[in-house]
């Protein structure tokens, strides 16, 4: 496989592009006091609704060390909880507290209405080609296994 150094310049330039538009160098993702890595951390276990360790460590493909330190982090900030498994007593199972459901619900919202400015102005015609294209990237790259 052979990518021109065109196509490579570009690619990596969206990234940059949609890095900043998204805001994920900011120290805090979405004023949240979190940063990028430990908002979506909180988001997964939001969806996930109880989970353990390892299932985060698969799906944000993160070390398991910095993993147990956010995870920590969280436990201490009152967001999540940990309790034994009636399964298996060597897991603990995580959730969100109710104070990091109210931090869940105000990302997603926060998430929500930031597309809602970045699309501002744009046809419905507009953020559909949008809409497709990023679902054609996303199956392509998932087909490969990059995702």
């Amino acid at each position: 496989m052979s990518i021109s150094k065109n196509t490579m310049a570009d690619i990596r330039q969206f990234n940059r592009f949609y890095t900043n538009i998204l805001g994920v160098l900011d120290k805090h993702i979405l004023d949240s006091g979190y940063s990028f890595t430990e908002a979506r951390v909180i988001l997964e276990i939001g969806l996930m609704e109880q989970c353990i360790a390892n299932n985060l460590v698969d799906k944000l493909e993160i070390d398991r060390s910095y993993m147990s330190r956010i995870i920590n982090k969280l436990s201490k900030d009152g967001l999540v909880m940990k309790e034994n498994s009636n399964l298996d007593n060597r897991t603990s199972l995580i959730r969100l507290t109710p104070e990091g459901l109210t931090i869940f619900n105000q990302l997603n919202e926060r998430s929500d209405e930031q597309i809602v400015r970045l699309f501002q102005g744009l046809s419905q015609n507009e953020i559909k080609e949008i809409h497709d294209s990023m679902m054609f990237i996303q199956k392509k790259l998932d087909s490969l296994g990059r995702i």
